[in-house]
């Protein structure tokens, strides 16, 4: 994700970042849509899905296709799509509430250092308010989540790859048979994302020069490259190419409002909402759980405005809960709940296990005029030398220190994310003293990914004839590819019950192990939501 520096932020005694106010109004004129009201949720819902990213909206979909009245929780907004619109810009629109996570993170975060710093510094032009990511500050480690009806499938480059026996046996560790992956799950999570390679034409257009650059760097290293499927509506990049929509996806833009990122409010939801059984309910953020002694769950939720503004408070009830408020909110609902008695036979594997996917990002700068880069990843190979690693050709809009360079200097540069199979693992814990839940990362927990995404971005630089030095590893410190916390098999059974409890689920990323075998995780993710779900309702519970 880009970021601008700027100067002048500071931070008081009291750990509050100075910050812009509200510009009330303002966005009021600018986005309309999502001030409207939302619709109230029923007090007492036969079943309850908190969040509507990838595994809430398979939970809700499947959910109310077996016949059960099910209500969606969403913190966030229902953002608009128009072809001709550009709704996002980068100020409170972008981030959710940045101050607010700056401010608890320098009561609670030991990350320190330039990203820390850069990211105080951009904050600084935005004003408060509930935009579509979310800045986190934990302990050696900073997350970066969605917060939109959609989840992270309105924030992420659309990467939709499955992984392969080898890592995925690694990881998963018998939990989920991957035969059984290949030949139902992964085909169904593809079809019920609508996710579908990249058409020729589009990948020879002048925009997708990087992934054609890509490929010849990867076959000249001894890598076989080949098209990785994308959950794009190619009919609307075919408009931005020929000038009949605003140009996002074709241009690297940071956040996707014209509808050519297919996200999940094209898909899942909206056939979970033509059902008639499911209804969604943006704005609606999810304080606490706990349990009644009939069995039923009770949750403490807020209606907020887009400013953040309580607007009402509500207590909902239900038979059935899924958690699936993506990696971050489910592990905080869950630790929280479990360390505060609300929920006190959570097991002590609640919060632990947490991985960022062995996530990295390099850059291999090239020659030649510098062209647009798309924020599409079409392209990918797989390393087999060091620990098992997926290379996608992703689009320039970063934090990596060649941005600025290239812009000065019409180099071209290849970006790739990485993703590893690495066993480092971090928990969460509550902190009684500020009512937090907290990530605690190793201080180290990078290092052997960092080696293998340089490893494998020399590899493509010496075969190449390329200069070494110009392979830049992009330090990361902000996890967006987050995993575990109730894992499968450990917090919850095989299919995503919660030990302990009856009727309450985990259905997102926090049910994976740390990692989705060196792949992006959306599809691996959707996949295993829908073969949980097809188990649970088969069997009543």
């Amino acid at each position: 994700m880009a970021t601008t520096a700027v100067s002048g932020v500071g931070l008081s005694a009291a750990g509050r970042a100075t910050a812009l106010p509200p510009r009330y109004g303002t966005y009021e004129r600018i986005v309309p849509e999502i001030f409207r009201p939302a619709p109230v949720p029923r007090h007492h819902s036969e079943a309850i899905v908190i969040g509507s990213g990838f595994g809430g909206a398979v939970s809700a979909l499947r959910l109310a296709e077996s016949g059960i009245q099910t209500t969606v929780l969403e913190r966030g907004s229902r953002w608009p799509h128009d072809p001709r619109r550009a709704i996002f810009g980068f100020d409170g629109r972008m981030m959710w509430h940045v101050h607010r996570s700056i401010a608890e993170g320098a009561l609670d975060s030991t990350l320190a250092g330039p990203a820390y710093t850069q990211t105080l510094a951009s904050a600084a032009v935005i004003d408060d308010f509930g935009g579509i990511f979310e800045f986190s500050w934990h302990r050696n480690a900073a997350i970066l989540c969605g917060a939109a009806v959609g989840g992270g499938s309105v924030v992420y480059l659309g990467i939709t790859v499955a992984s392969e026996r080898i890592p995925f046996d690694e990881v998963f560790a018998g939990t989920v048979d991957y035969d059984e992956m290949v030949r139902v799950w992964y085909p169904k999570a593809l079809a019920g994302l609508a996710a579908s390679v990249m058409p020729e034409e589009v990948y020879r257009d002048r925009a997708f020069r990087n992934h054609r650059d890509f490929v010849g760097l990867a076959t000249r290293a001894g890598y076989r490259p080949r098209a990785v499927a994308g959950n794009w509506r190619w009919n609307v990049v075919r408009d931005e190419i020929a000038g009949r929509a605003v140009p996002m996806a074709t241009t690297g833009a940071i956040a996707n409002s014209n509808g050519s990122l297919n996200s999940l409010d094209f898909s899942y939801l909206r056939r979970a909402e033509a059902t008639g059984n499911a209804t969604i309910h943006p704005r609606h953020q999810v304080n606490g759980i706990h349990v009644e002694r009939s069995g039923r769950y009770v949750l403490d939720v807020d209606y907020v405005s887009p400013y953040g503004d309580i607007l009402a408070r509500r207590t909902l009830t239900t038979d059935r809960l899924v958690v699936a408020a993506g990696c971050l909110g489910t592990n905080r609902l869950l630790v929280a709940a479990r360390d505060t008695g609300a929920l006190p036979n959570l097991n002590e594997h609640i919060g632990t296990g947490w991985g960022n996917n062995g996530a990295g990002t390099i850059e291999v700068e090239i020659g030649g005029a510098r062209t647009p880069q798309p924020s599409i990843g079409g392209q990918g190979f797989f390393d087999t030398d060091g620990p098992y690693a997926r290379a996608v050709v992703n689009g320039t809009a970063s934090q990596g220190p060649l941005d600025a360079l290239t812009a000065a200097t019409s180099e071209s540069v290849i970006k790739m994310g990485i993703t590893s199979v690495d066993h480092s693992r971090g928990a969460f814990t509550y902190r009684r003293d500020t009512g937090r839940v907290i990530l605690d990362w190793p201080a180290a927990g990078h290092t052997d990914v960092v080696a293998n995404c340089l490893r494998i971005g020399r590899r493509l630089a010496e075969r190449s004839n390329l200069p070494v030095n110009g392979v830049v590893y992009e330090r990361d410190t902000t996890w967006a590819h987050c995993m575990g916390g109730a894992t499968l098999g450990t917090a919850c059974d095989e299919y995503g019950r919660v030990k302990g409890y009856r009727n309450l689920y985990v259905n997102d990323g926090a049910m994976m192990p740390g990692s989705a075998g060196a792949s992006n995780p959306s599809l691996t993710i959707t996949a295993v939501a829908e073969r949980n779900m097809a188990a649970i309702i088969a069997a009543g519970g």
